[in-house]
């Protein structure tokens, strides 16, 4: 679940969300690009802190720390998310994917 929220361009996340990165109490490390994404999402001192003890933070602390866009109370997390989406498809496609690629390549 955390891999897929990093890959997302924008996270709202519900009060009751938890993130993290559990796979080495599995005796694995993440996969699907979560080494990478962590790190950037998060810094590295969280990132080790999170994938080498599979530690797993609230979605408060996942918002103060980049991970997720914003937080919202359970009840209205899916309807934010397609409020957004909406606010977002009414826009120049062109220019959504511009500025897309403009923030994902200032990002690496």
């Amino acid at each position: 679940g955390c891999e897929f929220a990093m890959a997302c361009d924008i996270v709202i996340a519900s009060e009751s969300a938890v993130f993290g990165q559990p796979e080495v109490t599995l005796g694995t490390i993440p996969g699907w690009g979560g080494t990478q994404r962590l790190i950037r999402a998060v810094g590295k001192a969280k990132a080790m802190e999170m994938i080498l003890t599979g530690r797993r933070m609230s979605s408060a602390e996942a918002e103060s720390a980049g991970l997720v866009s914003r937080v919202m109370p359970d009840d209205r997390t899916v309807d934010e998310a397609i409020d957004v989406a909406k606010t977002i498809a009414g826009y120049s496609r062109p220019v959504i994917e511009m500025a897309k690629d403009c923030i994902n390549l200032a990002a690496e």
